[in-house]
């Protein structure tokens, strides 16, 4: 089966939308090892820096539905 080819609009996409749903922001390493095999341009440090920034925010947004209380 052929590796698809990715293209820089297909990585900021996947940056900014997909890995803010991934569980936990070291799940993005495993996904930038991923899509580096599909164009030998791919710049991981880059992607990895802008999907952490995007899966932060993500975060953050969904802090407040987190109900933490410990009840007596």
């Amino acid at each position: 089966m052929k590796t698809p080819s990715f293209t820089r609009r297909d990585f900021v996409f996947i940056a900014d939308h997909i890995a803010p749903m991934m569980h936990w922001p070291t799940h993005i390493n495993e996904l930038a090892n991923k899509l580096q095999a599909t164009n030998p341009r791919f710049n991981r440090e880059r992607f990895i820096e802008r999907a952490t920034k995007a899966w932060e925010a993500n975060y953050q947004a969904h802090l407040g539905d987190i109900d933490d209380e410990i009840p007596n």
